[in-house]
């Protein structure tokens, strides 16, 4: 059967009743989608914190392979790692580590330390530092030098 056009009066009633009841969201409605975005941000937060964590520990292997790399150099021109010209610059390219040296450096070795400052000191976990030496070795806090690195 054909269905018949409504009167213009009963679109007019329908669409009273549909504006008296409401187009929107009802609060349930609201709070349950509220609840359900608290739940996913509160278990993407911490992956997200940890990637950018991670990220950012690049800035200390970029630091730390350059400082090597400029001691080398200048040991193969002076014979020393520690000739006066021998200088380590003191933070990362991005400024998120500092570069330390735990030992006094000798003629012949050196070891460099990055630590975490600002933000990136949230990542005081397994790897709070990381450090290579005259021998290219690698190490980082709790020995985690392979997650670190």
């Amino acid at each position: 059967m054909r269905r018949m056009k409504e009167p213009l009066a009963a679109v007019g009633k329908r669409r009273a009743k549909l504006r008296r009841h409401g187009l929107g969201f009802s609060l349930v409605e609201l709070l349950i989608v509220l609840v359900a975005m608290a739940i996913l941000i509160g278990v993407a937060w911490p992956a997200y914190k940890d990637s950018v964590h991670k990220v950012r520990r690049a800035d200390a292997r970029v630091a730390l392979l350059q400082a090597a790399q400029r001691l080398e150099r200048c040991h193969t021109r002076h014979d020393s790692y520690s000739h006066e010209s021998c200088v380590v610059a003191p933070l990362s390219p991005e400024g998120h580590y500092r570069i330390t040296e735990p030992d006094p450096r000798g003629s012949s070795s050196f070891l460099l330390r990055a630590t975490p400052i600002g933000v990136q000191a949230g990542d005081a976990g397994a790897c709070a530092w990381l450090e290579i030496d005259h021998r290219g070795q690698r190490a980082a806090a709790g020995n985690a030098a392979e997650a670190c690195w």
